[in-house]
């Protein structure tokens, strides 16, 4: 089996789906954050405020070269990975592409509300969150949409009807 690579902006529920995806298929689960965070031994926000998102950015296309010479994982991608062409092209040739979609109202709630942003979800610019969103949207979703093999909206769905989804769509193509 090809690896199932979920993308899409930060707070889409890619780690949440991905831990619950991998359980229901008795894959391997991996989240490219994590990797990171482990590798560096630095979240992270701390990673960004000392080094800057341009040697992030690199780190995070070596990790995801290396996570996609994996066979039958379950993958979570970073938010922004969409941003290097290089990483599309890996992500599209290692496996199957989803696309969890969101609001921006939803990114902002749930960033609001989940303790875990400060650390792992540094501010992308200078600007306040709500325009920090926004732009990201107008910059990402090209990547986002050109890059899914498969678009899930996921703002009213819990986690395990996002994975059913997943499965759904995966026997539909005939992979699982």
């Amino acid at each position: 089996m090809n690896n199932l690579n979920l993308v899409g902006y930060r707070c889409s529920g890619k780690s949440s789906v991905g831990r619950k995806l991998a359980d229901t298929l008795q894959l391997p689960f991996v989240d490219a954050d994590i990797v990171f965070v482990e590798q560096t031994e630095m979240t992270i926000t701390e990673f960004v405020a000392k080094f800057g998102w341009h040697k992030f950015r690199c780190i995070e296309s070596e990790i995801l070269n290396t996570l996609c010479l994996k066979e039958s994982i379950v993958l979570a991608t970073g938010g922004g990975v969409v941003l290097d062409p290089g990483n599309c092209k890996l992500l599209h040739e290692s496996g199957i592409c989803f696309w969890l979609r969101v609001v921006k109202e939803t990114v902002f709630s749930r960033l609001k509300a989940d303790s875990m942003s400060t650390g792992q979800r540094p501010a992308l610019s200078s600007l306040n969150l709500a325009d920090e969103i926004s732009a990201g949207f107008k910059e990402r979703e090209p990547f986002y949409r050109e890059i899914a093999d498969h678009t899930i909206s996921a703002d009213k769905l819990s986690v395990a009807e996002i994975a059913e989804q997943i499965v759904s769509e995966l026997r539909t193509r005939g992979v699982s």
